[in-house]
């Protein structure tokens, strides 16, 4: 780097002033928009190490998807037939998801779907091949939801963090899939008490499917999708986060980690402390994890240990695992 010096004051001030300028310019290349309004129906690639798709059946309407940093996305649409906006982890079709590890998201979308015949879903979303199977988890929803649809059948309903999911199954024929047309099988968790915020145990939904015979094949996909159907609307994600974690996790209290930790000050730039709470084990183990889902630390405390400090982090977003009590639980760390 060159770093120029100047004489005059003025001089100074307008270097300065064409830094920040030049700055902000960069930051406006760096969120890209996408648009489909015609020719193609799709568009998709890689970004800051996360997959992303824009898909407009027949290309009709507008339809447009911007890129923010990481994980980041937002978007809107309006006068469509279908609209996927999505954004999350890729794969090459070669493992199924328990050869890869536990999925999880943390995620805050400023959701604002429009319509009275249509419909809109806030879920995560992906595919799989051997068996071909389109899957939903559907955190929040706009006037109807597969369960509707003709042919979904109710297969179960579960109980995870407090809320509940009803999990149904239909067939699609000859419709448009990552293979093309084709005719497949869709799985949707719905959260009844819909959200638009919180964290998701991607793989638990995975193994309650499974649980019932609705089995996955080798993954393409785990991504955060926007879709709308006849509708208009927009969003943007303000937090998202999909991350793996390859140890058994089994997590109970995800959503609450506060019961048993906590993390001080939260964001920080450098170090930050973590506290033990209403801990009766005589041992606990601490992990924490990158936004990727590599560890990056793990240390065993005894019961005499009350603070574990933590501290030599690049900036970015940290997740940190506390095993104890035959809990698991994870909370966020963020330095900035």
């Amino acid at each position: 780097m060159n770093i120029l010096f100047f004489k005059s004051k003025h001089q100074t001030i307008l270097f300065i002033l064409s830094l920040i300028i030049s700055l902000g310019n960069i930051s406006k290349i760096i969120a890209q928009t996408y648009c489909i309004q015609s020719g193609s129906e799709q568009i998709a690639g890689e970004e800051d190490g996360f997959r992303y798709e824009l898909w407009n059946q027949n290309s009709q309407g507008t339809a447009c998807m911007t890129l923010g940093n990481e994980a980041l996305f937002s978007g809107e649409w309006d006068g469509i037939l279908n609209y996927l906006a999505r954004r999350g982890l890729a794969y090459n079709q070669t493992q199924e998801h328990q050869e890869i590890g536990n999925f999880f998201t943390t995620y805050n979308c400023d959701y604002n779907p429009s319509t009275n015949s249509g419909n809109s879903y806030l879920s995560i979303y992906g595919w799989t091949i051997e068996p071909l199977v389109e899957y939903y988890i559907i955190e929040d929803w706009r006037n109807w939801i597969p369960s509707m649809a003709d042919g979904a059948i109710l297969k179960k309903s579960f109980e995870i963090n407090g809320s509940i999911y009803d999990i149904y199954e239909n067939t699609r024929v000859n419709q448009p899939s990552i293979i093309g047309n084709a005719t497949f099988q869709q799985y949707f968790s719905i959260r009844r008490d819909t959200r638009n915020s919180g964290t998701i145990d991607i793989s638990e939904h995975f193994k309650q499917w499974e649980s019932i015979d609705m089995n996955l094949g080798k993954l393409h996909e785990v991504s955060f999708v926007v879709e709308g159907y006849q509708s208009s609307g927009n969003f943007e994600f303000l937090e998202l986060d999909v991350f793996i974690d390859n140890t058994t996790l089994g997590i109970n209290d995800i959503d609450n980690p506060n019961t048993y930790f906590e993390i001080y000050p939260n964001p920080t730039k450098d170090e930050a402390y973590i506290k033990f709470k209403k801990i009766t084990s005589s041992k606990k183990e601490l992990k924490i994890y990158d936004s990727s889902g590599k560890a990056i630390m793990s240390n065993s405390y005894d019961q005499s240990v009350d603070i574990a400090k933590v501290s030599n982090l690049r900036k970015g977003v940290y997740f940190v695992l506390l095993n104890t009590d035959n809990k698991k639980v994870v909370d966020k760390l963020i330095i900035y």
